[in-house]
């Protein structure tokens, strides 16, 4: 998870429309292409699919009469994990030690992350809070412009370690709104010295330089809430420690022993003056300054809702009358709302849910795409037995994605293809990073407060495409791209044709085209019978090492890396092993763990990293829990002082 932002340095500010911004706009677009384009090396992938899952299920109706949460975080792939098992454990709880937890942390970190204690479970999805604006800044010497008046910049001096180096010092220029960023990013030099400025605007000579606000530049209390966490023993308490948790806005699902479930929001989210956000901000202007913070009392939380379960799996989870901006960049959906489905299929008729049913929830690999293009696809009338031959992989299919299933390397492919033909070569190159133009706004249809049970959310769509100068991603946005041109036979978009004297190809056409191109593609990829085709030898995953797995040479690499694994899961399913359309079918991000908590009995818990509990290629724990992993299965969390004493197998002592 990550601080989100939807300020865009490539956006002209303020109300600037004229056709000079929108230049102004196309060439920063294409500078900050060149720079996003190396994101996903340095951070992970940035794609729509990234999210997290997490549900909790009211004891009403589980088997065990007590409640049932789950949470699988996204990320992208680490190896060594993001994640660090552990247990922190005293002899005796009492004031002076008050803790008994047990969960996921981060490697060095002095508390459990997400866990559970003797009285409480928590799980944590990014909600997406925009935190961060970009402001222009008119710099003269060693003053900037405010309200009419020259103020002093605030410098100081950072020296930067480097390693096989000399120590880089650097000069750090800060104003009212924040850093210059400019100062170090060619990228952000540029905007500044390019950006339209709607009247009234000082004179730009130089151009501006370009200041970052955000929340977590701010010292805040994040540490103190998960230990607060570690230590709550009721909701209030819980709610309590959320208030102390700054950086970055999550949504907390949350249960407990006596049988309650709930939900909160935290975070120091700012209240705007002018402006949403969306595009850098005169800074030289009061009224573009932050208000304050979102106070906690208004942000969203929930607690034993009616329907007897939560879900959050990065949805809007706010109505459209909610008088704050949270952001205008939610989830899509897709995995809210199959999640959703798959609880109230499970409770219809007085049914209860079971561990085994949390389990195989987390494991869902159903294609939301595949159930609303293959009706279509199925009906393409396809003359080439060869194409026609492939067609029939889908007719009995059920939109399941097992690494072993060949209509879901047939219907991936096609959905690649798809997207290629589709969109692929009309968005401008300088564009596909970025996204389209239209906003999409979060319509509400669950609950009085919030979309936390895990419905639609969403009503228009405009797409986002990944760093790539192929195709789209072919993430959720892109979902709703298709589902709302499909019943329009004749929508351009459909159009393959290159030649202005060409006839235009409709919706059928296209999809011909696709199925067709997917064909011969998995004919070259993976073999002319389509019997030996199975989805996990196109979606595969490589663990490789952050340090030295792609830089290092061929002995690190296969000393250090591990797999590959053929994948079930995909794209915004809730199983989410996403795959970026525009690069190929290998797998990006993943769970990056899974836990499903049984808050009538701790030790009958279950847990799983993606991959184990050492950093040390030589270990044996190095990545022992990545095939148990990637089956969808868990491993036994032992937590009472007998289970834990059952269940060692080394142990280490440390005497002062």
């Amino acid at each position: 998870t990550s601080t989100s932002t939807s300020t865009s340095s490539s956006a002209p500010i303020a109300a600037a429309q004229s056709a000079s911004d929108l230049n102004y706009a196309s060439s920063q677009l294409a500078a900050v292409a060149k720079t996003i384009n190396g994101v996903p090396s340095l951070l992970g992938p940035a794609g729509s699919g990234v999210g997290s899952n997490s549900w909790v299920i009211s004891g009403t109706y589980t088997t065990t009469g007590k409640p049932l949460l789950a949470n699988d975080p996204h990320l992208g792939l680490q190896m060594p994990s993001t994640w660090y098992q552990m247990g922190l454990h005293c002899r005796t709880v009492s004031a002076s030690c008050p803790y008994n937890v047990s969960g996921f942390t981060a490697p060095g970190m002095p508390g459990v992350f997400i866990g559970h204690n003797q009285s409480i479970s928590w799980g944590m999805t990014e909600m997406g809070a925009d935190t961060s604006d970009l402001y222009l800044e008119k710099v003269t010497d060693d003053t900037y412009l405010y309200d009419g008046k020259q103020l002093p910049l605030t410098t100081r001096q950072e020296t930067i370690d480097v390693a096989g180096g000399q120590p880089r010092t650097i000069t750090v220029r800060v104003t009212n709104n924040g850093p210059l960023i400019s100062d170090v990013s060619d990228e952000y030099t540029k905007v500044g010295q390019e950006a339209p400025v709607s009247d009234p605007a000082p004179d730009r000579k130089d151009g501006y330089a370009v200041a970052l606000r955000w929340t977590a530049l701010t010292p805040g209390k994040t540490m103190d809430a998960v230990l607060e966490f570690d230590r709550a023993t009721d909701f209030t308490q819980f709610r309590d420690a959320a208030r102390d948790f700054a950086v970055p806005s999550q949504n907390l699902i949350y249960a407990d022993t006596s049988g309650n479930i709930g939900y909160q929001a935290p975070g120091q989210i700012p209240v705007r003056g002018k402006g949403d956000g969306d595009y850098p901000a005169p800074g030289w202007d009061p009224a573009y300054r932050w208000t304050g913070t979102i106070p906690f009392s208004a942000l969203p939380w929930e607690y034993n809702p009616k329907q007897g379960y939560i879900v959050s799996a990065n949805q809007a989870v706010t109505e459209k009358s909610y008088p704050y901006l949270l952001t205008s960049d939610w989830g899509y959906g897709a995995r809210s709302r199959r999640i959703t489905a798959l609880i109230q299929s499970k409770t219809a008729n007085g049914g209860k849910i079971s561990m085994d049913d949390m389990q195989s929830m987390e494991a869902d690999n159903s294609s939301a795409i595949a159930q609303l293009l293959v009706p279509y696809l199925l009906k393409i009338n396809v003359t080439d037995p060869y194409v026609r031959q492939a067609q029939q992989l889908l007719q009995s299919w059920d939109f399941t994605q097992a690494n072993d299933s060949a209509p879901a390397a047939y219907f991936n492919a096609v959905w690649r293809n798809l997207l290629e033909l589709a969109f692929g070569n009309k968005l401008p190159k300088e564009l596909r990073p970025l996204g389209q133009c239209l906003r999409v706004q979060p319509v509400n249809t669950a609950g009085p407060v919030d979309n936390l049970g895990g419905g639609p959310n969403l009503v228009t769509e405009c797409g986002q495409a990944n760093p790539t100068d192929a195709q789209p991603d072919g993430g959720d946005r892109w979902f709703e791209v298709v589902r709302n041109i499909l019943p329009d036979t004749n929508s351009p978009w459909w159009n393959i044709s290159t030649l202005p004297t060409s006839k235009p190809t409709d919706r059928d056409q296209l999809l011909l085209k696709a199925l067709t191109d997917a064909r011969y593609e998995l004919t070259a990829k993976l073999g002319k019978d389509i019997n030996t085709w199975t989805w996990g030898r196109l979606h595969q995953l490589e663990l490789r090492n952050s340090a030295l797995g792609d830089t290092g040479s061929s002995l690190t690499k296969v000393l250090l890396n591990r797999g590959p694994w053929q994948m079930s899961g995909g794209e915004a399913a809730v199983d989410a092993t996403g795959w970026n359309a525009a690069a190929g079918y290998d797998v990006v991000w993943v769970p990056s763990f899974r836990m499903v908590v049984n808050l009538g009995d701790f030790d009958r818990s279950w847990w799983i990293n993606l991959t184990g509990a050492s950093g040390h290629a030589y270990s044996a724990h190095y990545s022992d829990q990545t095939s148990i992993w990637a089956t969808g299965q868990m491993l036994p969390w032992a937590y009472s002082q007998g289970s834990l004493s059952q269940s060692v197998k080394d142990k280490l002592i440390l005497t002062p």
